[in-house]
């Protein structure tokens, strides 16, 4: 699949808590949803003929283990689908994976970020997201 990143990566929120008590947890979810692009006119573009935009959202809450702490919040791009006018929902789980994992990376990077500042010690996530 052929895309084109539009805005960049956008965190909407990113959300750190220690845990009272240990829970695992591993919630990372994709949804994808075609969206108008405002020109620099103020119009809008609803359907190009190139293909059409979509925001690739990550909501996630993830505790890994021993489970000390939580992250969650959500995590946007827009991109334009080359060629391509669907609705998102029949786009091939390879697609998706390609398309939310600059989002996952984020995760990844905050994570490592927050842990080494809250924790003194960075934590590494790597995971999927869930595409079922």
């Amino acid at each position: 699949m052929d895309f084109e990143k539009i805005t960049p990566v956008i965190v909407h929120a990113f959300h750190y808590d220690m845990n009272d008590k240990p829970e695992i947890q591993n919630e990372v979810n994709v949804a994808i949803k075609k969206v108008n692009r405002k020109l620099d006119d103020g119009s809008t573009e609803a359907d190009p003929r190139d293909g059409a935009y979509y925001e690739i959202g990550v909501v996630f809450e993830v505790a890994p283990a021993p489970g000390e702490f939580t992250v969650s919040g959500l995590i946007t791009q827009i991109v334009q689908l080359k060629g391509y006018h669907g609705k998102g929902d029949d786009l091939a789980t390879n697609d998706y994976k390609i398309l939310s994992r600059p989002l996952v990376e984020y995760i990844e990077t905050l994570t490592y970020e927050v842990t080494q500042v809250a924790l003194d010690k960075p934590v590494n996530l790597n995971f999927q997201a869930n595409f079922d």
